[in-house]
């Protein structure tokens, strides 16, 4: 029972430390993807996954700046000056959701360790099964991606795909390979 009772409280602790909350910035124009301190990518440095693609680095709120509705955190005054410079160079597309999901007119959570750059820019999908599937075909991906995300953009932000015993915050806490841990 003891053993029970530890598992759940974890997975409720696990739900709110990585919680991802679709959100539309204050202005009403961007879907976005923030976690509970209303940063993008769960506070990773965007501008080191960039400069250092095989690191996920997490940034600190001493460095952080605000783009479209959501903060950014940076591990550095430096890459923070870099994205300060243009945004737009270093925001994730498709407001941080799984950029599979959005070439088939939904939105998914995502986990950070799945970006990659495509045509310069980085994107994020919501686990490996989505990743392997963007991976097949990145430029056609992308392509579709760009042509659907303005209309996706315009949904109401919730996660579309919602499976038997999912819920939107334990949808955000689940990867393909199980519990975020």
């Amino acid at each position: 029972m003891k053993r029970i009772l530890l598992t759940l409280l974890t997975s409720i602790f696990l739900v709110a430390v990585h919680a991802q909350v679709p959100t539309k910035s204050p202005d009403g124009k961007f879907t976005l993807n923030l976690d509970e301190n209303g940063c993008m990518l769960l506070g990773y440095d965007v501008v080191a996954m960039q400069t250092m693609p095989d690191k996920t680095l997490k940034g600190d709120k001493t460095f952080e700046s605000n783009f479209q509705g959501a903060k950014y955190w940076f591990i550095s005054a430096n890459n923070k000056a870099l994205f300060d410079a243009d945004p737009a160079k270093y925001a994730p597309l498709y407001g941080g959701f799984c950029a599979i999901a959005v070439t088939e007119g939904n939105l998914r959570p995502i986990q950070v360790w799945t970006h990659e750059l495509i045509n310069g820019h980085l994107i994020v999908n919501h686990n490996a099964k989505a990743k392997g599937l963007w991976d097949k075909n990145p430029n056609k991906r992308y392509k579709k991606a760009e042509k659907k995300w303005p209309e996706v953009n315009l949904k109401a932000a919730k996660y579309d795909i919602i499976h038997a015993g999912e819920t939107q915050a334990s949808l955000a806490a689940t990867s393909y390979e199980g519990l975020i841990k």
